[in-house]
């Protein structure tokens, strides 16, 4: 019942520290898991891949294997867009389109102790996306169009070699290092007006008007651009290696890259993203006991080990202590997952992560000890 009614004390914050828990726990456990798979398939992959010459005729016998080939990119066809006289031999041709829309912005101000006002003002800015002038507080003569006359789209060529092999879609969409288009020709219709390599569809690009839009063209994986790919072969088409673990393995970067400067890369990108998710976890974590902390302190309060803890590691005004807690807890979580992997490893590191609340708890006691005895002196 004590548990319960110190649940309920702080019942939202409570609640927010669960769930908190909760996520930073499936966060943790789950991005160990995929890059113990990722890792797992990676190694096994890397015995497996085969150096073929890109300019050889392609070998069917070795259809369902991973190979590596370096070479320029090819395509034969341009993507065009005709409205602006826009013609490049790319793998992708993206167009971005902006909007010239009204945006509410609001401002909080106190008249008094208790009093407040919310004032709006109304600047109109470009936009990628439609904002919805319905839900402003004053809508009169801030409406905003309903739709765009133009939208954002992304054009993939048909037809991209590397060598003698296609690549497929999913290579394909790996150029994402889009780089912006600049052309000194002007389009050809009166309606759209060039300008620092931006097309306005407006009257008068010094004063737009309200729905007036400008468009940016970005290309990306131009031809004879020279790209190393690692990927399954199959009927002159390269795509997705298919793991034992499940985990699809399709590398594609720029330069003449070796097979194990491509597999070292790959692990660097995985324990980067590793990382950005075990830093992610830990904040939840600290928001955690940040949370939770008061109604812990006032469970264990009137315990042998609350005694210790309530002016220390559970204080409310030490933060120290709850950052301590929230690392350790974070490791624990992530190397529990190691467990089946490397045992004694993931055990050293799980004991390390205890260590500092044991030692801190451990000296608390002892100067609890000393300053009982010496009352009792």
């Amino acid at each position: 019942m004590e548990i319960l009614s110190e649940f309920k004390k702080n019942g939202l914050i409570n609640v927010v520290g669960i769930v908190a828990f909760c996520l930073s726990n499936y966060l943790l456990i789950t991005n160990e898991l995929k890059s113990m798979n990722q890792t797992t398939s990676l190694s096994k992959a890397y015995e497996d891949v085969i150096p073929l010459n890109p300019y050889e005729p392609v070998r069917p016998e070795l259809d369902g294997h991973l190979i590596h080939v370096t070479a320029p990119l090819g395509i034969n066809e341009p993507l065009t867009a005709p409205e602006y006289g826009v013609s490049i031999q790319s793998v992708k041709l993206k167009r971005r389109v902006q909007m010239y829309q009204w945006v509410e912005e609001k401002r909080d101000h106190y008249t008094s102790a208790e009093a407040r006002e919310t004032e709006y003002y109304y600047i109109q800015e470009w936009r990628d996306k439609l904002v919805d002038s319905r839900n402003f507080y004053i809508r009169h003569n801030h409406q905003n169009p309903s739709e765009k006359p133009l939208q954002t789209y992304e054009y993939v060529s048909p037809v991209v070699k590397v060598g003698q092999f296609n690549l497929g879609t999913d290579l394909k969409q790996k150029f994402d290092n889009f780089i912006e288009f600049t052309s000194d020709q002007r389009p050809e219709g009166k309606d759209v007006k060039l300008h620092m390599g931006i097309y306005y569809h407006c009257y008068d690009i010094w004063n737009p008007k309200t729905g007036d839009i400008r468009v940016q063209l970005y290309y990306a994986g131009l031809n004879g651009d020279i790209v190393t790919v690692i990927a399954q072969q199959y009927n002159g088409v390269l795509i997705p290696y298919p793991t034992v673990e499940k985990h699809e393995i399709a590398m594609l970067r720029y330069g003449e890259l070796s097979i194990s400067e491509m597999f070292h890369a790959e692990h660097a990108d995985i324990r980067w993203k590793t990382w950005e998710v075990r830093i992610f976890g830990w904040l939840l974590m600290y928001g955690c006991f940040l949370c939770l902390s008061n109604t812990i302190y006032g469970i264990l309060v009137n315990t042998q080990i609350g005694v210790l803890l309530r002016n220390n590691l559970l204080n409310e005004s030490i933060l120290t202590q709850k950052f301590i807690l929230s690392i350790s807890f974070t490791i624990i979580s992530a190397s529990s997952t190691w467990l089946f992997v490397s045992p004694h490893t993931a055990l050293a590191i799980i004991i390390a992560a205890l260590t500092p609340i044991f030692y801190i708890t451990f000296l608390l006691y002892t100067q609890e000890q000393l300053t009982e005895n010496r009352r009792l002196l």
